[in-house]
């Protein structure tokens, strides 16, 4: 459960925030949406794919934490175990909402940033203060508050991305298949990568174009990135599976 409420200076001046245990709440989530940017430094420890968004229907970029539903091998004895960490993990307990802005008219809307009060991290003891003691924010404030306007910021960018890869016809679904020692093939599916063979035909002017765009780069790593999967499977069931990922 989360509840989130816009973060208020006077209100929330006493909170704290004990930053590993901020990370928890995603503990058992088996992947988390990406950003363009943070694509090339993500495929160093995590598989970046795409799949359906669940409101739109459109592809999104993911990182993936594990094979399967609600397993993270990222997360080990009770913290979050990689050097790099995705955005939407780091920016905990944060998020970004939307507000009525009525300095700009009755429909108008402004960004505003949510705290989640249910998140176990957040208390009032020990931990990371959110407000100096003359109301400013803190220097942990504001990294978080850094975070989440890089998520903003490449959010539409991703969109943009995802949405040429789309139109070139570039994404088409993968399957994976988990090979563990006396149990059947376990084939999971709803995953989507980029169309190697398709892309390679793409003419010189298009592949300029994604070139100048910054996709092409994060195509490749993409692609790279797919080998981690043989990584989750000796991280989750040691010496017993071997993933592959096939077109």
């Amino acid at each position: 459960m989360t509840r989130l409420v816009n973060l208020d200076r006077s209100a929330h001046q006493g909170l704290r925030v004990l930053e590993d245990r901020a990370f928890a709440v995603c503990s058992d989530s088996s992947m988390c949406l990406v950003t363009l940017n943070e694509i090339p430094s993500l495929v160093a420890e995590y598989p970046v794919v795409f799949t359906k968004s669940s409101g739109t229907a459109e592809f999104v970029c993911v990182a993936l934490f594990g094979a399967t539903p609600g397993q993270n091998v990222f997360w080990r004895d009770g913290r979050w175990d990689s050097y790099f960490m995705p955005l939407n993990v780091a920016r905990q307990p944060f998020s970004v909402g939307v507000a009525d802005n009525p300095a700009g008219g009755k429909t108008a809307k402004e960004l505003v940033t949510c705290i989640d009060l249910d998140n176990g991290a957040v208390q009032s003891d020990a931990g990371e203060a959110l407000f100096e003691s003359n109301g400013e924010y803190s220097p942990y404030l504001r990294h978080k508050m850094n975070l989440l306007a890089d998520l903003v910021d490449g959010e539409q960018r991703t969109r943009q991305f995802t949405a040429k890869l789309t139109e070139l016809g570039l994404i088409h679904p993968i399957q994976l298949e988990l090979k563990v020692s006396g149990q059947p093939p376990r084939k999971i599916t709803g995953l989507n990568s980029i169309d190697e063979p398709k892309l390679r035909t793409l003419d010189a002017g298009l592949v300029t174009e994604l070139n100048s765009r910054g996709y092409l780069h994060a195509v490749y790593a993409m692609l790279s990135s797919l080998g981690h999967l043989q990584i989750f499977a000796r991280r989750a069931l040691p010496g017993s599976a071997s993933p592959t990922a096939n077109a």
